[in-house]
């Protein structure tokens, strides 16, 4: 690859970081993951309950429609609008778009006000604002299980948030970007074991589930050395993360959870869940924000592991599938102008 063209990919990466990181989320009117949200709501109202099979393939083609939609949109919108306004362009869209898969301003800008109004005793603000980057049950939670939790969804963003996107993006590009938000965006929505959603979610659940295997054991060395560079202790962040990421239901979640955990000697905890370093006493406020600069930290080591694997590898592959696709579109119109001729 010519050093001019590595150009182009590398400012893919920096661009979309560089908006997360000073502006942080799009309007939600132009939010991607907003329409994937509406998009699944809307299939999944139409689906009839009753039928646990009927239910189960209905679901299978939620998952299947809802991905394949965004991946091929994405791929269509990136390639008309490299060839008809040119590489410039095509960067900039390519970094909203790839940006809108990932958040890590976000999650901070979630998780500070929940530690400030505890700070002012405002324990009832506090529980909603919580309540909005878990899912479980805050009516009840005391100070510690409000920091719990919020310290287990800043680790768990780690690995949904940014690693995951970034690890389908370093070898799909974006489109394989906005694959992963989909498939996690079908997680979040129907991939709970309620009654309703216990068949018609299943497969987007497994979906979700293996979408984030690997990048969730790969950030427990990235934490670790995070935990390292911060003061925190990355020997202990190991041994919780290989002793307790199986107490969580989630087969992925437990190893980010448990590894923050080791690192702060903290205790997280889901009441009739699951105990992570249950040694420890709960998080305090110097914890969570500590918690905080360690996920910062270990997305930043983990972009300049991957960037040279999606400049390289990624954005070759994006630009090999964009290519083929005008090839088609051109082979299209010119049989359609022969038939008409």
């Amino acid at each position: 690859m010519e050093l001019a063209n590595l150009v182009y990919p590398l400012g893919i990466i920096v661009i979309a970081l560089t908006v997360d990181l000073v502006l942080g989320e799009p309007p939600r009117k132009i939010h991607p993951t907003i329409w994937m949200g509406r998009l699944i709501s809307l299939i999944d109202r139409r689906i009839p309950r009753g039928n646990h099979t009927q239910e189960k393939v209905l679901g299978i083609f939620l998952a299947i429609f809802t991905t394949s939609l965004f991946l091929l949109s994405t791929i269509l919108a990136l390639t008309l609008v490299r060839f008809m306004l040119g590489k410039i362009a095509w960067v900039l869209v390519a970094s909203l778009l790839f940006k809108s898969t990932f958040a890590i301003k976000d999650m901070e800008r979630h998780a500070t006000p929940i530690i400030h109004e505890l700070l002012n005793g405002n324990l009832p603000s506090a529980r909603e604002r919580v309540s909005r980057i878990v899912g479980r049950d805050v009516t009840n939670l005391d100070e510690p299980h409000i920091l719990s939790a919020t310290v287990e969804s800043i680790s768990e963003s780690i690995v949904d948030g940014f690693f995951s996107p970034f690890l389908f993006f370093s070898f799909l590009g974006v489109p394989g970007a906005i694959f992963f938000r989909s498939v996690n965006t079908l997680d979040s929505m129907v991939g709970y074991k309620t009654e309703k959603h216990k068949n018609v979610g299943w497969f987007s659940a497994r979906l979700d589930d293996f979408a984030n295997w690997l990048s969730a054991r790969a950030s427990v060395p990235f934490i670790a050395l995070a935990s390292k560079l911060l003061g925190a202790d990355w020997r202990n962040c190991l041994k919780v993360a290989l002793r307790d990421h199986r107490k969580t239901k989630s087969p992925n979640g437990g190893w980010p959870m448990a590894a923050m955990a080791g690192a702060l000697h903290v205790r997280l905890e889901k009441i009739g869940y699951h105990i992570l370093g249950e040694e420890y006493p709960f998080p305090r406020f110097r914890e969570t924000e500590e918690a905080i600069k360690i996920m910062k930290v270990s997305c930043l080591l983990f972009t300049l592991s991957l960037s040279p694997v999606a400049i390289f590898l990624g954005i070759f592959v994006q630009v090999l599938i964009e290519n083929f696709l005008i090839k088609l579109l051109i082979n299209a119109l010119g049989w359609g102008l022969f038939c008409l001729i």
